[in-house]
């Protein structure tokens, strides 16, 4: 073999050495002092909006590839699924990631260190909105919007407040039929904090599916469907109504109290939910006047 291929095998070998070094072993984590302000991978929507309403856009490195808009920031895979090269080029080592049974830990800890925030209760939902302002350097801001998704979300409906069936995007399945918003559910708790109790009264456990024969037995008074996109997106409540049209026992069937609410991230859950509660507001009360048409 010549001088010149060994020099290329070489440098290819110390290469692997490098890289494999950079992707730190399992058992050699990355350990870092989470005080002060940090550059920050986030690797789920709900985060990345927070970080944004905190005005901490400058120190996002990555986001995960579910959030809408990057910004030109690259994407991450996602934090039950990162892409750590992308995340080691980014050059952040905070990694900010939903809490998640099946979090790959030891693969995240080889390339930073995870910062694990609980969201599926408003409570762990606004501390861990405070511990993103702590790692940011926002505190007050972050202190400011935690409260304000407390006191809104907290709210319990009268007991003569509308049932409202909440339905997830604008198709309707007569067989298969809808998929729905748990009562115990962070949408859920925007539902009631809009003055709306959930149609569907019990906790639901597993796939959040009502079938037509579940629909007629709650009856809701109003139904309404959430669709993804500004008010342009997705069908006219005409044609959503129009679906309904056979089921004439249910009321807001009869009632023309068939509606429809739009945001451009109507299923995050960050701070967007404090727009989603006013959505539902509005629509509710057109409804009510029948002036939704």
């Amino acid at each position: 073999m010549d001088r010149g291929s060994l020099i290329v095998i070489f440098s290819l070998a110390a290469l692997a050495i490098a890289i494999s070094g950079m992707l730190a072993p399992e058992d050699v984590p990355v350990v870092l002092d989470l005080t002060g302000t940090h550059r920050v991978a986030s690797l789920a929507p709900c985060i990345t909006a927070t970080l944004r309403a905190l005005g901490a856009e400058d120190s996002i490195a990555l986001v995960s590839d579910f959030c809408p808009d990057s910004d030109g920031l690259p994407r991450g895979g996602t934090a039950l699924a990162p892409d750590l090269e992308r995340i080691l080029r980014c050059g952040a080592r905070v990694l900010l990631v939903r809490s998640a049974t099946a979090l790959p830990r030891s693969e995240l800890r080889r390339v930073g260190t995870p910062v694990e925030l609980p969201w599926s209760t408003i409570e762990e939902v606004t501390k861990s909105i405070e511990t993103i302002g702590s790692l940011v350097n926002r505190k007050q801001a972050a202190d400011d919007l935690a409260r304000r998704m407390r006191e809104t979300l907290s709210s319990v409906p009268s007991p003569d407040a509308p049932r409202v069936l909440l339905v997830i995007g604008d198709s309707f399945d007569e067989a298969g039929g809808l998929w729905v918003i748990k009562p115990n559910s962070i949408h859920g708790a925007v539902l009631a904090a809009a003055g709306c109790r959930n149609a569907i009264e019990k906790p639901m456990s597993g796939t959040p599916q009502l079938s037509i024969e579940g629909l007629h037995q709650i009856d809701p008074d109003i139904i309404l469907h959430m669709i993804p996109g500004d008010d342009s997106a997705g069908r006219s409540r005409g044609d959503i109504r129009q679906d309904y049209a056979t089921l004439k026992g249910l009321q807001a069937v009869r009632r023309a109290t068939v509606g429809r609410v739009c945001h451009p991230r109507i299923l995050d859950e960050g701070p967007e939910l404090l727009e989603l509660v006013a959505a539902i507001q509005q629509e509710v009360e057109l409804l009510n006047r029948g002036e939704s048409r």
